[in-house]
């Protein structure tokens, strides 16, 4: 679990426990807040439920070609450094730079975002000098751009919210409204004081759970940040993470020395001055 999401979630333990002694006792009648809880409940359960499994389908597909995207760099990369040495230390400078811009977007956003710094990428294969004596390097070498072309244009689809505002909205006050009855339902025994602030805790947790797949954000330690510094490590270049998110406690390096990059004059301006950290 990231650890904002953990904040959060303590968070909203304090402030349903502080609401345990604001909020009065049986405010609703039994009859009729049984009756909203039962419905309320399972309308919850049931959307709630059904938004996890299409944020998780698109989660899933967008993990997939990101890892199909980065294996593509990286073949691309070992082929032209078979083909063309020279031209391999420029395609290294060319892929360094769109792996570097594609960290100032959000995984969701990142394929429309880098349109141009990959377009500089394809102008550079195109002009790639064609050699008689390697033509099945050469080959290879056009079959990896067409497999991170497929890929990048899916990741342009996936590039939008799975869920609306409008569903959004519905989920909430759902949530709102199961929290609302339980509290109303409160009879002032221990037992059930604990129960309802464990569920409204539950609670948010799931909302939070379902954002982070709509946004691409769950687990992205590993297919957000690691998947991409493999890319820098194929083509002889030191890792990067932008300086926000270490100090914001988003990613935590694992190497001994990598980049980091500090945004110069935010948001003026995009462009960020690079630093080599190194541990221990």
């Amino acid at each position: 679990m990231k650890i904002r999401n953990i904040y959060v979630f303590l968070a909203s333990i304090g402030i349903f426990i502080g609401l345990l002694f604001v909020i009065p006792n049986s405010f609703l009648s039994e009859d009729l807040g049984n009756t909203i809880l039962t419905v309320i409940a399972f309308l919850f359960g049931i959307i709630a439920g059904f938004y996890i499994v299409v944020t998780t389908t698109d989660y899933n597909s967008v993990k997939s070609l990101l890892a199909t995207e980065t294996a593509g760099w990286i073949s691309l990369y070992d082929n032209v450094l078979i083909y063309d040495k020279e031209c391999a230390n420029k395609l290294s400078s060319l892929i360094d730079e769109y792996e570097i811009r594609a960290f100032d977007f959000e995984i969701i956003d990142f394929a429309k975002s880098t349109q141009a710094k990959f377009r500089a990428i394809e102008i550079f294969m195109t002009e790639l000098p064609y050699k008689e004596n390697m033509s099945s390097v050469h080959q290879n070498i056009r079959g990896n751009m067409d497999v991170i072309v497929n890929a990048r244009q899916q990741l342009t689809v996936f590039g939008t919210r799975t869920l609306s505002a409008f569903e959004w909205i519905i989920l909430t006050t759902l949530a709102f409204l199961l929290i609302f009855s339980l509290y109303g339902l409160r009879t002032g025994e221990l037992f059930f004081d604990i129960v309802t602030v464990v569920v409204s805790g539950s609670v948010v947790l799931l909302l939070l759970l379902i954002r982070d797949l709509d946004l691409y954000l769950w687990n992205e330690q590993t297919f957000g940040w690691d998947v991409f510094q493999n890319i820098f490590k194929s083509i002889n270049q030191l890792p990067y993470y932008p300086a926000e998110s270490i100090e914001s406690g988003r990613v935590h390096t694992k190497e001994k020395e990598y980049r980091v990059g500090r945004y110069v004059d935010f948001p003026k301006s995009m462009e960020r001055r690079i630093e080599i950290k190194r541990v221990g």
